[in-house]
């Protein structure tokens, strides 16, 4: 049964048809300066894994390994889609799917073996490996640090990686891939999905939002609601197009507990 008293009920309306997507960092638990240091409340992996048996989908989309992810949610019957669209790791099984292989998997990684330095750690920045993704965290540090940030930047983008920045982090790509955007397209996709939720707080989810607006447009999905995590940090685009903004992570754990509620 479903309930106006949620905005996500909708999904239980339909819910062989329906999904609900979330970010992980930022979403469904706080930044912390230490990205492995960050911690997934316990309520949210009852309440993702719960969901999922009543759902065609529930997916965790980030920008960690896809094994990480499944570690700090911690609930088994969900899709965890990792490094932005890279690795899909399904339920049961051990290993997840790459998407990217051979030469161009290894550009980024390349890169930081060649030009990492001294300077780099003197400056604060902590590398985050993430396979062919390679993250620069400067959390905690100055201006300074941001600005050599962007200096490494432009060398990576001359040696042919693209550059995404998001939330005190910029990270090393392999050129032209699709990210976030990508990850939701395979999901609807393949689930043929018709109604989803997606809920984010930083550019990455952004992109995937615009994809997703892009095929509710094209007639591929026919519900799209989308929450918003405020934050200072935040693209103000994500909050301007989103259908809910909530304060933070708390809050987002908060709805979906609702709507597990009512699902049971």
């Amino acid at each position: 049964m479903s309930s106006s008293d949620s905005p996500l009920s909708f999904l239980l309306d339909a819910p062989k048809v329906s999904a609900l997507t979330t970010d992980i960092d930022g979403t469904l638990c706080r930044i912390v300066d230490r990205p492995e240091k960050a911690k997934v409340p316990d309520r949210a992996r009852r309440t993702l894994e719960s969901l999922s048996h009543e759902l065609a989908m529930v997916a965790c989309i980030t920008g960690r390994p896809a094994l990480t992810a499944r570690k700090m949610v911690g609930a088994g019957n969900v899709i965890y889609f990792g490094t932005h669209g890279l690795e899909l790791l399904s339920p049961g099984h051990d290993a997840p799917r790459m998407m990217l292989e051979g030469e161009e998997a290894e550009r980024a990684r390349n890169f930081i073996a060649k030009h990492d330095n001294p300077l780099w750690v003197a400056a604060k920045i902590r590398i985050e490996d993430k396979g062919p993704i390679q993250a620069l965290h400067w959390r905690g540090a100055g201006e300074r640090t941001e600005n050599f940030v962007r200096e490494i930047a432009d060398q990576a983008e001359v040696a042919g990686l693209d550059t995404h920045w998001g939330r005190k982090v910029m990270e090393l790509r392999p050129p032209d891939m699709d990210g976030k955007a990508g990850a939701v397209s395979e999901l609807i996709t393949n689930g043929k999905i018709e109604n989803i939720v997606f809920a984010g707080d930083d550019q990455t989810d952004l992109d995937a939002v615009r994809r997703l607006q892009g095929l509710k447009e094209d007639g591929e999905i026919k519900n799209l609601f989308i929450v918003a995590v405020a934050s200072d940090e935040g693209p103000p685009e994500l909050i301007e197009v989103a259908d809910l903004v909530v304060a933070g992570s708390e809050e987002w754990i908060d709805m979906i507990e609702d709507l597990a509620a009512l699902a049971g």
